[in-house]
């Protein structure tokens, strides 16, 4: 089994990378409307837990291995209908790729990685958390409906959003809302207000992950956008979530689900204090650069 997991998570996890550099093509000059492209992965988020849960509650939870494979195939054919583009063929670890690890490139990924290190309880524990406070199943899928939804209608309005607000600005806030949202479920037990901080997830993961690929693509050079996707999603979403679901499941028996939300908005209010610190003394810099006669 897990040789299996390995084999499919090595030929999955590069899926979203593509895509994303794709998606980034597709759009050219809209590039700020990408949230309106993102927001069916989410729709059809809703829409599949919503189905193979009553699919679930029919047959065994073996189907769900079946449903995998079905739905892995379908994504195959599919994928041949992708708009086709045929880029110059380059060099693996083109001069461009260099860009990579320049200052301002390591500092983004180090503050995104600390984003999605304080994720890891809400992923992992949002849903045993509420079941220890006493809520039954259908809150608990409402809480997560909820959350989906507001992400859904933020990623909508995304062209607006980036077209007022700069991508620096949009991280760094939803840093600091990230830090509000844990410090909430540390503090409440309040159906009313763990609802109302789902709500948040749009801020949370939808501006900040649009924020996010936008800001990855304007700092990736044109022969290596596809690469930054790649590093990015590997950064964040992979060693960043293992990171997190493995020091929460550690702390898990001995301190509880409160105390690791008050970890994670501890953990995502340094993220974006150092990357807001970072952006400021860049611009002073630059201010004094500019000054010089």
């Amino acid at each position: 089994m897990l040789l299996i997991t390995a084999f499919y998570g090595m030929f999955y996890a590069p899926i979203i990378s593509f895509l994303e550099a794709v998606t980034m093509d597709v759009l050219g000059a809209e590039k700020k409307s990408y949230g309106r492209i993102r927001a069916w992965g989410s729709i059809s988020f809703i829409v599949m837990v919503l189905v193979i849960g009553k699919i679930i509650d029919l047959y065994a939870v073996d189907i769900i291995l079946v449903l995998v494979l079905a739905g892995s195939l379908m994504l195959a054919v599919i994928s041949f209908r992708l708009p086709a583009f045929v880029p110059p063929k380059k060099d693996f670890l083109t001069p461009g790729a260099g860009s990579l690890f320049e200052k301002r490139v390591i500092v983004f990924l180090f503050c995104a990685f600390l984003m999605l290190v304080s994720h890891g309880a809400y992923y992992g524990f949002f849903s045993i958390h509420l079941e220890n406070l006493g809520y039954h199943s259908t809150f608990i899928g409402l809480s997560w409906a909820l959350a989906s939804t507001a992400e859904i209608l933020v990623m909508v309005k995304s062209d607006r959003i980036f077209n007022r607000f700069s991508l620096e600005n949009v991280l760094f806030f939803s840093f600091l809302v990230a830090a509000v949202r844990w410090i909430v479920l540390f503090f409440s037990e309040s159906a009313a207000i763990i609802l109302l901080s789902q709500i948040l997830h749009s801020v949370t993961y939808g501006t900040f992950h649009m924020a996010s690929i936008l800001y990855i693509d304007r700092l990736a050079p044109d022969n290596a956008k596809t690469l930054g996707q790649a590093v990015n999603n590997g950064l964040t979403y992979g060693l960043g979530l293992m990171a997190g679901f493995f020091i929460n499941g550690y702390m898990y028996e001995t301190t509880g689900s409160f105390v690791l939300f008050l970890i994670s908005s501890l953990i995502a209010l340094a993220g974006g204090l150092f990357f807001q610190s970072y952006q400021l003394a860049s611009r002073r810099k630059d201010k004094a650069v500019g000054a010089k006669p």
